[in-house]
């Protein structure tokens, strides 16, 4: 069975989109936004998880990819590694799509989705009701690792046999995926904002309102 995207997109009416990059800022101003609008806040990544028990190896064979270990996991090529993240992405993101349809039927509801494709987004919704948020390399490079959601993960990686080696990987990988993501988002002229280490919060959280017509309310 198909659903089609415009029968989708009727059933998601009530939905923002905040895609984008590692240190764009998508789970802050997802707080700040719900929190200050009274919209429900949807971080898909909360929701991997309980998904990942609902996912099958035929449907679903990114998701659900065999685990070799810490040292493989985050010492793949490159390529390699983003193309897991990516397919993995799409995989999951049909089911945050299903939470979300049901979620918009009682409320207004945010997303902080790294999972979102601009080209999902044009399918999915009206332009000014996406978003995609950046963070430059240098940002990334610095605050990455400082991030208190990344601890667990660094922990990990300080118990592998290179640890510095394997942290500067991750790095380029992380910094990789978000040029290429924001080079697809801004060719697909979907609204990005970048943030540098100067950039406030709240200034971003205005801009974000101001593209989805809240900046009034």
């Amino acid at each position: 069975m198909k659903i089609s995207d415009s029968f989708l997109k009727v059933h998601l009416q009530n939905v923002f989109w905040i895609g984008g990059g590692a240190c764009g800022g998508k789970t802050t101003v997802t707080d700040l936004l719900a929190h200050k609008h009274g919209f429900e806040p949807y971080h898909s990544e909360d929701f991997l998880p309980g998904h990942k028990k609902a996912a099958s190896t035929e449907d679903h064979p990114s998701l659900l990819a065999p685990f070799h270990g810490w040292e493989w996991f985050f010492n793949r090529p490159i390529d390699e590694y983003m193309k897991a993240i990516v397919d993995s992405d799409r995989e999951h993101f049909e089911m945050v799509v299903l939470d979300l349809v049901k979620m918009n039927a009682d409320s207004t509801v945010v997303v902080d989705g790294f999972l979102l494709d601009p080209w999902l987004a044009e399918h999915l919704t009206e332009h000014n009701k996406s978003i995609f948020l950046y963070a430059d390399e240098k940002t990334i490079r610095k605050s990455f690792f400082e991030r208190a959601d990344k601890q667990d993960l660094l922990g990990v990686i300080n118990t592998l046999s290179d640890p510095r080696n394997t942290r500067e990987h991750v790095l380029e990988m992380v910094c990789a995926l978000s040029a290429r993501k924001r080079a697809e988002a801004e060719e697909a002229g979907a609204k990005v904002l970048v943030r540098n280490s100067e950039t406030d919060c709240f200034e971003t959280l205005t801009a974000v309102e101001e593209h989805f017509g809240l900046a009034s309310l």
